[in-house]
C-alpha cells in the first residue's frame, strides 16, 4: 500500500511510541483501571493529539490516513492509549468545523497540547442509537441558557473539564430542534455552574478510559456557549459520528493487529508433538484468516479515509469500513485465544486483554447493526441520487 514521507512519518513516531512507551504499560493500565495522564501528556508533547489539526491550533496538518496509521500503530500496543487520541482528535475536530473563533482558540490548542479534555456528551441512559431520543433539554433564559438532563457512558467523563453537550430546544422543530453547547465542569460541584460527574463505569475491557457519566441540572451557561447554530446540533453530531467511524475502524484494526502478532509469535514459540504449533494445519487455517481480514479491513479503512481527505462523500465507507473492522478484531482475538490456549484465557495473556478490548468496537460510536442500515440504505440508493456505479471504488 502506498505511503506518502508524511503518512510514514506520522506511521513510525507512533510505532516507536507505542514500543517503547505503550507496550509495557499496557497491562498495568488495564488492571489499575486509571486514565495513564503521564502517556497522555507524552503523547501531547510529540505531537500526536493534533496530528490532523490546522497548524494556527498547534496541529501537524497531516491528512486522516496519517490518523488511522497513528491509531493502528497505538492500538496495537492498548486499545485505551489509543482511544485516548481518538477522543483527543473527534473532540478537536467538531469544535474546529462548528465553533466560532474564540471558541476555536480558546480549546483547541489546548487539547492538541494535552492540557483539556473535552468529552462528546450525547448518549444517555435511554438513548444511545436513537440520537433524536434525547432527554438533556436547554431552554432560553435571558441572555443565556439553562440545561437539564443526564448524559452517560462519557468517554473520559471523570476526568474531562468541558463538555460539548447536545441538547434538545425546540420540541417542536424535529430534528433541526437540537443545539450543542459548550459547557465546562462545575469548579465546586454545584450544577448550576457547570457539569457534574455522574456514575462512574466499570468496563468489561477499554479500561482506563475514566468512562462516567454527567448530570446537568438547571446548568446556566452564556449566549457565546453555544456552538455552532442552534438547531444544526443533531447534523453537526451525526457529522463527527461518521467521522468517528473512520478512525474507530482504525482502532479495532490496530487491535486486531496486535492480537495477530502475538499469535503469530506464540504459534512459532510454542511446541505440541515435538515441534512448534505454528506447523499445525489447524493453527495455520487461524493465523491465515487473521492475515487476510486485517489486509482486508486495511484497504477498507484508509479507503474511507483517502475519501474524507478528498473531501468526497464517505458517510456510508466509514460505516463499512468500522463495521468490518470491529468484526475483524473480535474475530481475531477470539482466534488468539484459541491460538494461545489455556494461557490465552488468563489475566497474563496479552490476548485476553485484546478480546475484551474488541468488543466495544462493535458498540460505540454505533452499534454494527446500524451501521448495516446506514449501509444497506446508501446500496439502495435512499440517501443519495447518483447511483453507487458513479462514486469511487475500493480500486479507485
Amino acid at each position: 500500500m502506498f505511503l506518502t514521507e508524511d503518512q510514514r512519518s506520522a506511521r513510525d513516531l507512533a510505532r516507536r511510541f507505542a514500543t517503547e512507551r505503550v507496550a509495557a504499560r499496557a497491562a498495568e493500565i488495564d488492571r489499575d483501571d486509571a486514565f495513564p495522564w503521564d502517556l497522555y501528556g507524552e503523547m501531547a508533547e510529540i505531537g500526536l493529539l493534533g496530528i490532523t489539526l490546522p497548524e494556527e491550533f498547534g496541529g501537524a496538518a497531516m491528512d486522516e490516513v496519517s490518523m488511522c496509521l497513528v491509531l493502528e500503530e497505538l492500538a496495537a500496543a492498548s486499545g485505551t492509549v489509543a482511544n485516548a487520541v481518538l477522543l483527543a482528535k473527534l473532540q478537536s475536530e467538531l469544535i474546529t468545523r462548528a465553533g466560532d473563533d474564540e471558541q476555536r482558540r480558546r480549546l483547541v490548542p489546548a487539547i492538541a497540547a494535552g492540557r483539556r479534555i473535552c468529552l462528546i456528551a450525547v448518549t444517555e441512559p435511554n438513548a444511545g442509537t436513537d440520537v433524536s431520543g434525547i432527554g438533556t433539554g436547554a431552554e432560553r433564559d435571558g441572555d443565556g441558557w439553562v440545561i437539564s438532563g443526564t448524559k452517560a457512558f462519557m468517554t473520559a467523563g471523570a476526568v474531562g473539564d468541558v463538555a460539548v453537550v447536545l441538547a434538545r430546544t425546540d420540541p417542536a422543530a424535529g430534528k433541526r430542534g437540537f443545539t450543542t453547547f459548550l459547557v465546562e465542569k462545575s469548579p465546586d460541584g454545584d450544577p448550576s455552574r457547570g457539569f457534574v460527574v455522574g456514575h462512574k463505569d466499570e468496563l468489561m475491557g477499554m479500561r482506563g478510559l475514566a468512562t462516567a457519566g454527567i448530570v446537568l441540572d438547571g446548568t446556566r451557561v452564556p449566549e457565546s456557549a453555544v456552538l455552532g447554530v442552534p438547531g444544526e446540533g443533531l447534523p453537526s453530531v451525526l457529522r463527527s459520528f461518521s467521522n468517528g467511524r473512520i478512525v474507530i475502524a482504525s482502532l479495532a484494526l490496530g487491535l486486531a493487529t496486535g492480537a495477530m502478532q502475538a499469535s503469530l509469535a506464540y504459534a512459532q514459540e510454542r511446541e505440541a508433538f515435538g515441534r512448534p504449533i505454528g506447523d499445525q494445519q489447524a493453527v495455520q487455517m487461524m493465523l491465515a484468516d487473521m492475515a487476510t481480514e486485517t489486509g482486508a479491513a486495511r484497504l477498507l479503512v484508509h479507503h474511507a479515509a483517502r475519501l474524507k481527505d478528498q473531501g468526497l462523500p464517505f458517510a456510508a465507507e466509514a460505516s463499512m469500513a468500522k463495521l468490518f473492522a470491529s468484526d475483524v478484531a473480535v474475530r481475531t482475538a477470539s482466534n488468539a485465544v484459541q491460538v494461545h490456549g489455556g494461557f490465552g484465557y488468563t489475566k497474563e495473556s496479552t490476548v485476553e486483554r485484546i478480546y475484551r478490548d474488541s468488543k466495544l468496537t462493535q458498540i460505540y460510536e454505533g452499534t454494527n447493526q446500524i451501521q448495516r442500515v446506514i449501509i444497506a440504505r446508501d446500496a439502495l440508493g435512499a440517501r443519495r441520487p447518483s447511483p453507487a456505479a458513479d462514486r469511487p471504488t475500493v480500486s479507485s
